[in-house]
Parts: C-alpha cells; sequence; structure tokens
C-alpha cells in the first residue's frame, strides 16, 4: 500500500487547471520581481496586518521593513499562509525565511530569478500547473509560456450600463438598448471560442431577503420610474444569463460569498443561509451551466448540494476565506461523497505572480494527496478511482467545461 509520500509525489505529477488568478496584467509580470511581491500578497498580509504589520510598510527604509515583517512573520508563524510562504522559499529557492539576514537573500533570490525569462515555466512545471485563467482577455498571452493562459471574460459593459440605467429618464428603453448590448457582446465573445463568462451576482446576495428575492424573480423587469445599483446589476444578470443561454455549451461563473461590510468596513466572507437555495430559480430558469465558486465557508454545503441535484449546476474553486486546510478537507468528504467528480473543479489560486499559483497549488496538492491516502487506506475509494478523482478535480473537470 501506498505511504503518505507516496500519494504526495504522484499526486504532484497530475496536471492542474488553476481557474481564476490575476495574473499578467499590464506592466505587471508574472514573475515576482522581488521579496515583497511575495510576501506582501493580501491574503498573507491581511494575517501580518492583524499582529502590527504597519499599513504603510512600504514606505519605510528596507531594512525597517524588512525588520518589521520578521518581527511579525515570526509572530504569525502558527497559520497555513506562514506555512505557505516558508515551504515556497524553501522549495523554489532553498531559503529559510527569519531574520533580516535572511530576507535580504530572499529579495536577492527572487530579483534574480525575474531576470530569468524561463522561470515561471520552470515554476509551473514543478507541479504541473498547465492552464491559468483570468477574467481580461486582452491578459491571456503569458510571455514565454504559450498554451497556458486562458480566459473566462468578465463582461465589459457594466460601468457605461449600470451608469445609463441608474440616470436614465425612461429605463425601459434604455434596458432594452442594454440587453441588445450584452447579446451582441457575448455572441462576439462566443464567437472567439471562450466557453464562458463570469457575472456579478452582487444583487442575488445584498440587500434585505425581500429585494434579493425580487431581483432573482422579478430583475429581468425594469421600473420606469427609478432604478437603484443593484436594479442595475440584476437586470443585467439576468440578460447575461440569457443571452449565454442562446449561445450553445456557454456557462457563467458566479462569485460568492464575499461582500463589503455596513461602514466602510472592507470586505468578508459573510453568505448567509439563503445564498445557494435562492439561485434554484435562476438555474432553472436558464438553459446555461453555472459554476459557483464560494468564498464564505458556509456556502460549501450548499453548493454541493446544488452541484448534486441541478444537472447545470457544478461546484467550482474555493476562494477568498475559504482556502483554507480545514475547510478544503470538509469540502473534499462532501464532494467525494455526494457529487460526480467531473463536476468539481477546486483550484482558483487568486494568484498574482507565478509563485503564488505554485504556492497555492503546492497546498491543494498535498491536501488531496492526503485525503485521498485516507480515503484508500480505510477502503472507501479504490487507488484507481481516487487517482482519477484527483485527476477530474483537479484538471479534467474543468479543461472539458473551460476551453
Amino acid at each position: 500500500m501506498k505511504t503518505r509520500n507516496d500519494w504526495r509525489n504522484e499526486i504532484r505529477t497530475l496536471p492542474v487547471f488553476d481557474t481564476h488568478t490575476h495574473m499578467n496584467k499590464p506592466k505587471v509580470p508574472v514573475a515576482a520581481q522581488n521579496l515583497w511581491d511575495i510576501v506582501e500578497y493580501f491574503w498573507f498580509r491581511q494575517e501580518l496586518q492583524s499582529v502590527g504589520y504597519p499599513a504603510n510598510a512600504p514606505d519605510l527604509e528596507e531594512t525597517q521593513r524588512m525588520a518589521v515583517f520578521a518581527d511579525c512573520f515570526a509572530r504569525a508563524r502558527n497559520t497555513t499562509w506562514a506555512h505557505v510562504v516558508q515551504d515556497t522559499f524553501r522549495t523554489l529557492y532553498n531559503l529559510e525565511l527569519s531574520d533580516v539576514a535572511s530576507l535580504q537573500r530572499a529579495n536577492e533570490a527572487v530579483k534574480a530569478s525575474a531576470e530569468d525569462p524561463n522561470w515561471p515555466v520552470k515554476v509551473a512545471d514543478k507541479l504541473q500547473i498547465k492552464r491559468i485563467v483570468t477574467n481580461i482577455e486582452r491578459d491571456v498571452d503569458f510571455p514565454n509560456m504559450p498554451g497556458v493562459g486562458a480566459s473566462l471574460p468578465l463582461w465589459g459593459g457594466y460601468g457605461k450600463w449600470i451608469k445609463a440605467l441608474t440616470e436614465a429618464d425612461d429605463p425601459c428603453a434604455v434596458g432594452e438598448e442594454a440587453c441588445a448590448a450584452v447579446k451582441a457582446d457575448i455572441a462576439g465573445i462566443a464567437s472567439r471560442g471562450y466557453r464562458g463568462m463570469r457575472v456579478h451576482a452582487y444583487a442575488f446576495e445584498r440587500g434585505s431577503q425581500a429585494e434579493i428575492l425580487h431581483w432573482i424573480l422579478e430583475g429581468h423587469t425594469l421600473s420606469k420610474t427609478t432604478v437603484t445599483e443593484l436594479d442595475a446589476h440584476a437586470f443585467l444578470a439576468h440578460a447575461i444569463f440569457e443571452a449565454l443561454s442562446e449561445q450553445q455549451g456557454m456557462f457563467a461563473q458566479l462569485f460568492l460569498g464575499i461582500n463589503h461590510l455596513p461602514g466602510g468596513g472592507g470586505m468578508l466572507g459573510t453568505g448567509s443561509p439563503h445564498t445557494v437555495p435562492n439561485l434554484y430559480s435562476l438555474f432553472k430558469r436558464y438553459d446555461c451551466d453555472f459554476e459557483l465558486i464560494a468564498g464564505a465557508p458556509r456556502l460549501n454545503m450548499d453548493v454541493a448540494q446544488a452541484a448534486r441535484l441541478l444537472p447545470n449546476v457544478y461546484a467550482g474553486g474555493l476562494w477568498w476565506y475559504n482556502f483554507r486546510p480545514s475547510t478544503y478537507r470538509v469540502v473534499m468528504q462532501a464532494r467525494l461523497e455526494a457529487v460526480p467528480a467531473e463536476k468539481c473543479t477546486f483550484l482558483a489560486s487568486d494568484g498574482r505572480c507565478i509563485e503564488w499559483c505554485y504556492a497555492k497549488t503546492m497546498l491543494v496538492k498535498n491536501l488531496l494527496a492526503d485525503f485521498l491516502h485516507e480515503q484508500v487506506a480505510g477502503n472507501h475509494i479504490s487507488e484507481a478511482d481516487a487517482l482519477w478523482v484527483a485527476r477530474e478535480w483537479l484538471h479534467d473537470s474543468a479543461a472539458r467545461r473551460y476551453v
């Protein structure tokens, strides 16, 4: 019988399809350019700031900035992201982060790797990262990484048409124009070979339960008087779902569970028990597929149930505050028990550089290997089926849907 390390080595060789990143932005290279591009990544910086890391750290003198970071890094060393950052430097640079001197060495190592045009490919190949998805079409062509970039476009008309709808004297007339623009734009997206789109679901999560249900059930129509921003969001979402339904084989990717807190308190995973059940009416109304990516742990069981019950709903990657080992273990168990493997995708790294795509892929692959090792050891699944599930979850289910 394979050991835990055997499983980790086996899973490491499987291909990966990363379904959501912010990679290859204009003037933002795929490779990290210095230490700070890695260690001040948003998700980890939040933890550092919770133990005193200053918001103005980039303005500090370099040595002082490193000293402050070293102190906060040590105080957060129990967290998953601290472990992941440390493991990333160990495995990519053969370095251990501790004091200022070690951070200076790490900074020089990252700067040196940034000069190597083949570095992103080398990093991706370590974990067999084959495709990396962005929501912006112009970001798809990754330098020196042919065939790796992919896109699930985000419609570019939101700003224009939300403004037009909320300022219109005759919202119904403007709504007709907006629907025509949506259909034309989505037809163009389909003609360029894209299989789906990311669709904003803001109106279906924000507001009172009565308002949300109204936007879900009646949001395809507009008031003849005034239109709020969320009214406009709901109307445009309905228009997009309808247009996607007219394009054979296209799907909508919905990000759920991250919402603005009242009073300017930032954003947090706040999905309610109603979030996914409320959407069943949309899933049944429109003849397109839906992939649900959740950022709040409380949504995971509802996502799995929807994917189990509805043929056009797929369980997508874990996102934001859902991206934790404890959450992944629970989700893996639920999806293995109840959802056909072809309907599940797991990795949405949200990476902004190749090193963070690597870091999060490493975490997911290790968690998956350990989970499957336990399942096989407990006679819950055969070794062959476990490897099939792993391949579906990491790559194949997304490859069939996205490209």
